[in-house]
């Protein structure tokens, strides 16, 4: 468990450690957080055996996903576009540049706000048993979904 820790904390936390200069002489270059997920718990479902997957994921004008979840926790950060996100009845629209955190086992739902396509990418820490590219998306009853 102590290497699955580690290692989440070096996925979710490269910025700032990449901050501090430990002894590395550094010019011109900068850092900043833009995402932590404080307590990720235990990940009984990863059995200690995991993957990490990084994803682009692109959302056309008018897309969406309706409610869902994910095999694994992970970082989200937006390259471009608009990006309406509801989780647990609280709303926020994200946009380029903005990073957010899921647990995974938590039901969320976006779709795209205006005319420009969504771009983002998806760091995701995944059982090792999940078939190379298959999907981490789980789909949640239809009585889960939100009205669009």
């Amino acid at each position: 468990m102590r290497l699955l820790h580690a290692a989440t904390a070096s996925l979710l936390l490269f910025a700032a450690t990449a901050a501090r200069s430990d002894g590395v002489d550094l010019k011109g270059f900068h850092a900043k957080v833009k995402a932590e997920l404080a307590e990720l718990g235990h990940l009984s479902e990863l059995n200690g055996k995991y993957r990490i997957r990084v994803t682009e994921v692109t959302m056309d004008p008018g897309g969406y996903m309706h409610a869902h979840h994910h095999l694994g926790p992970g970082l989200r950060c937006m390259q471009s576009g608009e990006m309406k996100y509801e989780i647990e009845g609280k709303t926020t629209i994200y946009k380029a540049g903005d990073c957010f955190t899921e647990t995974g086992a938590v039901t969320h739902e976006s779709s795209v706000v205006g005319s420009a396509p969504v771009v983002l990418l998806n760091f995701e820490l995944l059982p090792a048993t999940l078939p190379e590219g298959k999907g981490s998306i789980t789909p949640v009853p239809e009585d889960h979904h939100h009205d669009k």
